[in-house]
């Protein structure tokens, strides 16, 4: 028992076992560039899609709803003209124009980017919003 109590002491005074340690710089959930091909509107040319390629595809517009809902009228305003899949197709062409080191950035912080570019909001935010 008391050896037990002695490694859950030890453990907790180690710096990793905090978090206190070595800092990591913080890696994006999601890269343009895994965004760009998790998106794909088709599959290719004569193939019927297979599961594994509809759950990427699910999984990239639920990512950009996702970053879009949490931006929307404060970063960007979605002004009503456009379905939301012609935004999301907007932003996927912008983002394929990025250069490939900043396509391997944050997808999040890029999407809000181009939002904010292409449909700005014409009064400011709310304050505590």
């Amino acid at each position: 028992m008391h050896v037990s109590v002695f490694l859950i002491a030890l453990c907790l005074c180690l710096p990793s076992a905090r978090g206190e340690g070595a800092s990591y710089p913080p890696a994006p959930r999601l890269s343009a560039d895994r965004l760009i091909a998790f998106y794909r509107e088709a599959p290719p040319q004569g193939e019927t899609a297979d599961p594994l390629f509809l759950l990427g595809q699910r999984y990239a517009q639920g990512y950009l709803a996702g970053v879009a809902d949490a931006a929307q009228g404060r970063q960007w305003c979605d002004t009503g003209r456009l379905k939301t899949l012609e935004i999301d197709a907007q932003v996927v062409t912008e983002l394929k124009k990025l250069p490939a080191r900043a396509r391997q950035g944050d997808a999040a912080t890029l999407i809000v980017a181009i939002l904010a570019r292409r449909f700005p909001c014409s009064t400011p935010p709310p304050m505590g919003g």
